[in-house]
């Protein structure tokens, strides 16, 4: 169950890096558009720069499950320089059982104005005026899928603690 569940994360977060890189190799295309676009026909840019925000936002968002899974993420690493294995897999624990209720808040807030933007039909107010809940939600699932990412890699910790 425990290999299953911790396969099931890798796909995830893999499909999540290649969202995110999808989702700037996108945008860089609308972004060459818009300037295409503007100096070529001289013509006002009405939804390129949300919807460039919007993919920027989603793929920061959802690629972060990625960036965790490859560890490719902020950490001080010089302070395992004073610990011992041990203690280093302690303090891996506990800050990543703190990202994990940091994550747990963030989706909590998230669904709650993914919900309030949804049910009460918030837009961008712009011209182009696309609802709210799409960029929103981009929070919701980024949030869930560090939630689960963070149980994996407890799971992986603990593992190796156990290995000690």
């Amino acid at each position: 169950m425990k290999s299953k569940y911790l396969k099931f994360c890798d796909i995830v977060s893999k499909a999540c890096g290649a969202f995110a890189v999808i989702s700037l190799a996108f945008a860089i295309l609308i972004i060459v558009e818009l300037v295409f676009e503007r100096y070529f026909f001289q013509r006002a840019i009405t939804w390129q720069n949300e919807l460039v925000t919007m993919l920027l936002v989603a793929s920061t968002f959802i690629g972060s499950a990625y960036v965790l899974s490859e560890k490719a993420h902020v950490s001080m690493e010089w302070v395992y320089d004073f610990l011992s294995k041990k203690n280093i897999i302690r303090l891996k624990i506990f800050t990543s059982l703190l990202s994990l209720l940091f994550f747990i808040l963030l989706f909590y807030f998230g669904y709650l104005i993914t919900a309030e933007a949804f049910i009460k039909n918030y837009t961008t107010g712009s011209i182009w005026d696309p609802p709210l809940w799409i960029p929103y939600s981009s929070m919701l699932i980024g949030a869930t899928l560090m939630i689960l990412q963070y149980i994996a890699e407890i799971i992986k910790l603990l593992d190796e603690r156990d290995l000690d």
